[in-house]
């Protein structure tokens, strides 16, 4: 069978991208003929919407105008030389083809599940809710026409059924994790917490950070890089001048203004104290880090947390639980929460940063309860495998 992938290329590599390429492959191995179709998502241009769009217009909502744009892109795309699409991120579900499945791991969040986050932290752009109307209601006729929809997570699921209303043609399916990771039988210790994952909002590594500052005796590693990796750094050095000099920071401050540049007269005048009292903080950044690298740090840490917020999916902790790490996510954490029993194989904690303190304690401190919990964490990493993930999706590629 002739397949097509059709994926934005947002010029990154994330956790998408690799579920992505390994897809291609097992579909490959199964004996069907795959090909990526790219389209650059980074595109400004309006070219393809068919009625003229202002400067002006432009300016005062860019990234709807972009949407709106590469929507059409997708919905004038030619894709009959496959006998059938695989959609990805969104609008490239716009796509029309008598055979096509939408894998389906998110919408375009701020229009959706972070649509009142934005709005809180001040994020949001001028004529935010009219876009939030009008972007639902064209993914919602474009996702009408979609033969199968394939949710990457439950939370998935249920955001489209609540959104889209759209709950018929929808199943669940999970990405396994690299068979390099999945296969894994060295050696592991349970040392220090690690979080792992890009630097963006809202990831909330911040709430790690601030966590750290409440166990000032332990160390705790960052693991990775993205757009907001200075501005986390410029956090950790604040936070760790205020716990010293008794300076209290709410974990509201910490990751809804701070964590997008916003900081306060307060918050500068703080981070020019701790640039000249250069106080040691226990948090370490490794940056980004190559795949055995990242293989080191999985087996060494006493715990992973995943303190992000509404999740799509969760591919880090089934990562980490393959290298026997008990995971510590939180209660909104939507796709993460999906895969903690708290207590078995992880906790599941309120998003404070005292809550996860805690968390991090118990494992830090009980090594005989991390290597339970991560032998726990270990057997629900098994239910991941690619030989599943491809066993559900042939079960609508047959159709």
């Amino acid at each position: 069978m002739k397949i097509g992938i059709i994926k934005p290329d947002y010029k990154i590599t994330g956790g998408f991208e690799v579920v992505v390429n390994r897809l291609k492959l097992e579909l490959e191995i199964c004996g069907h003929e795959v090909t990526i179709v790219y389209i650059d998502a980074t595109d400004v241009s309006l070219k393809d919407i068919p009625y003229p769009i202002t400067d002006d217009m432009y300016y005062k909502n860019p990234e709807f105008f972009k949407y709106i744009n590469n929507f059409w892109k997708y919905k004038k795309m030619d894709v009959s030389r496959f006998d059938c699409v695989i959609s990805t991120q969104p609008p490239s579900f716009a796509v029309e083809h008598p055979r096509h499945i939408s894998l389906f791991y998110h919408h375009m969040k701020m229009y959706y599940d972070m649509s009142d986050l934005i709005q809180e932290v001040g994020l949001q752009q001028p004529f935010h809710r009219k876009s939030v109307e009008v972007i639902r209601e064209i993914d919602t006729s474009s996702l009408n026409k979609v033969t199968s929809i394939l949710a990457g997570s439950k939370t998935i699921k249920d955001r489209i059924a609540r959104f889209n209303g759209i709950t018929d043609q929808v199943d669940v399916i999970y990405a396994g994790i690299n068979p390099h990771l999945y296969n894994f039988n060295g050696t592991v210790s349970y040392e220090y917490p690690i979080v792992v994952g890009r630097h963006e909002f809202p990831k909330r590594p911040e709430l790690f950070v601030a966590a750290m500052k409440k166990i000032p005796n332990q160390i705790g590693k960052i693991v990775g890089s993205g757009g907001r990796t200075e501005d986390l750094k410029k956090i950790d050095q604040i936070l760790t001048y205020s716990t010293n000099e008794g300076i209290t920071i709410s974990d509201n401050e910490t990751w809804k203004q701070m964590s997008n540049g916003s900081f306060s007269e307060n918050h500068e005048n703080i981070f020019r104290m701790a640039k000249k009292k250069k106080y040691v903080s226990n948090v370490h950044f490794t940056g980004r880090v190559s795949d055995d690298e990242l293989i080191e740090e999985y087996t060494r840490a006493s715990c992973v947390v995943c303190p992000a917020f509404q999740e799509d999916y969760g591919l880090t902790a089934i990562e980490a639980m393959a290298f026997k790490k008990p995971i510590i996510a939180c209660i909104d954490g939507g796709g993460y929460a999906e895969l903690i029993e708290d207590g078995v194989n992880g906790f599941l904690v309120e998003p404070t940063s005292s809550s996860i303190a805690e968390a991090i304690e118990k494992l830090t401190t009980d090594k005989a309860l991390a290597t339970r919990m991560g032998n726990a964490a270990y057997e629900t990493s098994r239910r991941y495998t690619w030989v599943n993930t491809i066993k559900k999706l042939n079960e609508h590629l047959i159709f």
